[in-house]
């Protein structure tokens, strides 16, 4: 959707940031950390993977290290 065909970009950004900056400022539920926005989780878990790497279940593992051994390309665990 291109969004200049209902309003100005600059004014539905700003439109948006305010809407976050409320949503952002209200206290949270009981037993909840707060309201989600559209990609807090997505950058929670990018955060998380920069810093700790991307989680691997063992048949991958197991595969990328055949690869490694196959290829001469390093392939290291953590």
């Amino acid at each position: 959707m291109q969004i200049d065909g209902f309003i100005d970009k600059d004014k539905f950004k700003k439109q948006l940031d305010e809407w976050i900056r409320i949503f952002r400022s209200t206290k949270p539920a009981p037993g909840s950390s707060g309201p989600l926005i559209p990609g807090d989780p997505e950058r929670e878990a990018e955060a998380i993977r920069s810093k700790d790497g991307i989680p691997l279940i063992k048949p991958v593992v197991d595969d990328l290290l055949d690869i490694s051994k196959r290829t001469g390309i390093a392939f290291k665990e953590r």
